[in-house]
């Protein structure tokens, strides 16, 4: 089986400007996400796909392979799902897709361990979540999940009090794990009401009873998502 990291990155994001190339440190924050996923060496391959001709300009001179994908795509799974059907001929449907948002400069080695360990059991999809602080519950930038007792996802929310109150709620990490064969399915499957309210594309595989699988790693991630995580990152390391 093939282990193959995607990194969607879309150029026109709603809640950053252009946010696949903001500075972060001196470095755009695609070239970030993509060397933590570099220096895993958990990979056999690692592109990077965008419907941006700039974003693909900067990939390149920074040494990555990066595929253009169009403008349809409406989530990052299907933007995976677009490029991974151009590499149909080298890849078996059971070879893992793990697709890295490109907001997530601080995965670890560790997490990625973490989702791709998720298919040493039979599941469909899986996904990384983490302890939630108290100053996240009420950020809707923060996507919040509750488990079942073995560690399935029930619900997904941006907004805290949709979440039902009797069980723990987690931090959703932006990392997503499944088989092309799966992807390839989920990415046809019909947009829901939810999904587009929210601006969540997992809400649309649990609509249509696809289980998602969730790994706990020990480390709260800043995900790049607003101005105010620029700002946090930006205190972080002043």
């Amino acid at each position: 089986m093939k282990v193959i990291a995607v990194i969607p990155a879309r150029y026109n994001s709603t809640r950053i400007k252009n946010k696949p190339l903001i500075q972060i440190n001196g470095e755009p924050l695609i070239k970030l996400t993509y060397t933590s996923i570099l220096k895993s060496e958990l990979f056999d391959k690692i592109y990077i796909t965008t419907d941006s001709i700039k974003i693909k300009n900067l990939v390149q001179s920074f040494g990555a392979e990066c595929m253009m994908t169009s403008e349809t795509p409406k989530n990052g799974t299907e933007r995976c799902a677009e490029m991974i059907k151009k590499l149909t001929p080298e890849l078996r449907d059971n070879d893992l897709i793990v697709n890295i948002q490109c907001d997530e400069p601080f995965i670890a080695k560790k997490d990625l361990i973490k989702i791709i360990n998720l298919f040493q059991e039979k599941i469909t999809i899986g996904t990384l979540i983490s302890e939630l602080e108290d100053r996240e519950i009420s950020d809707k930038s923060v996507v919040k999940t509750i488990i079942d007792n073995k560690n399935y996802a029930i619900d997904f929310s941006r907004n805290s009090t949709f979440l039902d109150k009797n069980l723990t709620i987690h931090k959703h990490i932006g990392v997503y794990a499944y088989t092309k064969k799966v992807l390839l399915k989920i990415a046809k499957s019909k947009v829901t009401e939810r999904e587009i309210n929210e601006s969540l594309e997992q809400l649309r595989w649990i609509k249509h009873n696809y289980q998602i699988k969730c790994g706990l790693i020990d480390n709260n991630l800043i995900s790049i998502n607003t101005e105010n995580d620029l700002k946090k990152v930006q205190k972080k390391n002043s």
